[in-house]
């Protein structure tokens, strides 16, 4: 039998004791990091809170503490209990009785339908144990609550204005005017911040603040044609749900007009060009550039955000820059605006709700109402009817022709038609 030598290597790709040593305490410390390293992040009671805060808007978070003081006031005078979270439904609804009836202003006057309707949709936001305004145990003070409003319309309390419409002609004047010019700073982001609320039919603060460059995106359709949209779907106050089958119908969509120069996606893609890099929001104010330099400077904005006032009264500072238009304009008007061109255009009410967001046909009805042309025709049309009633209803009785004919027919019964003619 042959001599033979069989060699192992223990240590395998590392070649030596010490490498494979080496080796396997990093591989320790590794495993160490990783188990140290928790997975799930760790919250402070604070932050929990901030979390579950932040799942109203802002204006109601505003309109429910006023609600909780105007009640609690009220509960103080009367030397009631004013934690009244704690109330029994009966108890809630007999106090509820007394405060629908006679709650006031600090000023000592009644409030308007308007601002008695947000009281009682306050104190039911606050209240989670209990819907005040559908359960039967509080029927009673919602009917007293239905009476004092009908009180307060009789009383003409009832006061309350819907955001106008944008007049055609002043539409047409502030499209066309300087304040919109997209060869300006100022003038690009008016602009594109104009087509964004008027095309995406967005609510006049809502979510405006939080937008970034991330959230729109550039399409084509199937022939080419760019379009603007959402890149994600929107969260309004009436469109909470993530897993709502409808919600990438919000999304609103804006599309190129080739050859304008107030093109809308043209006007979109120049305004990214112009903004800094790395902002977070979108919106952004522009910078002080002569006009003479504007075409040697690349960057017309800085990487400050326009803030939230600033950009709720946006549609307001516009029009104080156009000349010539009716009235003043707030940002929801460019809403109802989209809302009663569409409508003029004869579209059916979920088509305009895919574009508006509104949840059902009755909250969409309350954005129609009709233009000052349109009540001058209904006015004019009534005019002219009682003018001319006279001529339309004045018949003269034309004089009878008898016809005497050449034969005589008597005693017999026809089934059918029977044509007669007589020459």
């Amino acid at each position: 039998m042959d001599d033979f030598c069989m060699l192992f290597n223990l240590y395998g790709e590392y070649g030596n004791f010490e490498k494979w040593a080496q080796a396997q305490d990093e591989i320790e410390d590794l495993e160490k990091m990783l188990n140290d390293k928790k997975r799930h992040k760790e919250l402070t009671p604070t932050e929990l809170d901030k979390i579950e805060d932040d799942k109203d808007e802002v204006i109601t978070k505003k309109t429910t503490k006023w609600t909780v003081n105007t009640f609690s006031d009220f509960l103080r005078q009367r030397q009631k209990n004013c934690d009244f979270e704690t109330y029994s439904a009966s108890l809630l609804n007999e106090t509820l009785q007394e405060f629908y009836a006679s709650v006031q202003s600090t000023a000592g006057r009644e409030y308007s339908v308007a601002s008695l309707m947000c009281l009682r949709a306050g104190i039911n936001h606050h209240i989670t144990k209990y819907n005040i305004i559908s359960e039967k145990n509080f029927k009673s003070s919602n009917a007293i609550f239905k009476s004092v409003l009908k009180r307060y319309r009789k009383n003409g309390k009832d006061t309350s204005v819907h955001h106008p419409h944008i007049t055609e002609s002043d539409l047409e004047k502030i499209r066309n005017a300087p304040a919109l010019s997209p060869f300006t700073p100022t003038g690009l982001v008016r602009k594109v911040w104009f087509d964004i609320q008027l095309y995406f039919a967005r609510r006049g603060r809502e979510g405006i603040r939080n937008l970034s460059k991330e959230s729109f995106v550039l399409r084509q359709d199937e022939n080419g044609k760019e379009y603007l949209t959402l890149a994600h779907n929107p969260e309004t106050k009436n469109h909470k749900d993530p897993t709502a089958s409808d919600r990438e119908n919000l999304r609103g969509f804006m599309f190129a007009s080739p050859g304008d120069p107030l093109c809308l996606v043209d006007s979109f893609k120049k305004y990214l060009s112009k903004c800094p890099e790395n902002t977070g929001a979108f919106y952004l104010h522009p910078r002080r550039i002569p006009l003479c330099k504007l075409e040697s400077i690349e960057m017309w904005f800085t990487m400050e955000p326009m803030g939230l006032n600033y950009l709720g009264n946006m549609l307001k500072s516009i029009c104080e820059e156009v000349e010539g238009i009716s009235q003043m304009y707030t940002n929801h008007s460019l809403r109802s605006t989209a809302v009663g061109r569409l409508s003029d255009a004869g579209l059916e009410s979920r088509q305009i709700m895919s574009v508006t967001g509104h949840r059902c046909k009755a909250s969409l009805r309350s954005y129609w109402a009709p233009s000052l042309s349109e009540r001058r025709a209904w006015s004019d049309i009534l005019t002219s009817r009682t003018s001319t009633s006279k001529a339309k209803h004045n018949f003269t009785s034309k004089p009878k022709t008898e016809i005497t004919l050449p034969f005589s027919m008597s005693n017999f019964t026809i089934n059918g038609n029977v044509e007669f003619n007589i020459n």
